[in-house]
């Protein structure tokens, strides 16, 4: 049973999107960790996955690529279902998508291509209404769990 480690939210942020998916080991397929990405009004948040709620070492690590949504510069589809997310500091986030439903093994990734481009698609559109790269006041250091 994999469940996810979510974030606590301010009271003025929402949920506008997620999309579970995994963090590819360099240019390969594999995965090195299961994460849900958790798109905010304020922040692109991954939530660590916990299979049978047993705390993994690797939740730092994978709340560690989170940031404020003001600081994302952009979201690119790549091959298969992966997606890369840049941000001001030029920082680079590999994401896989994968099907929303059942075990989402890493075999998937070809079926999950349209759920990467939505994801590309609602990041765009985030970044857009925040006004990215505007200069605007920081809304949180995107890493933090509060």
């Amino acid at each position: 049973m994999v469940r996810y480690a979510q974030p606590q939210l301010a009271p003025d942020e929402r949920i506008l999107f997620t999309q579970r998916g995994y963090f590819p080991i360099g240019g390969t397929v594999f995965s090195a960790y299961g994460a849900l990405l958790v798109l905010t009004t304020r922040r692109l948040l991954f939530a660590p996955a916990r299979i049978w709620k047993i705390h993994n070492p690797a939740e730092t690590w994978v709340r560690a690529r989170s940031m404020s949504l003001p600081d994302v510069r952009a979201a690119e589809p790549a091959s298969g279902a992966r997606l890369t997310i840049s941000s001001r500091y030029g920082d680079t986030v590999s994401f896989c998508a994968i099907l929303p439903t059942g075990p989402g093994f890493v075999w998937q990734v070809r079926d999950a291509v349209p759920y990467r481009d939505e994801t590309v698609r609602q990041i765009r559109q985030a970044i857009r209404i925040t006004g990215a790269g505007s200069g605007a006041a920081d809304v949180g250091d995107g890493g933090a769990w509060r």
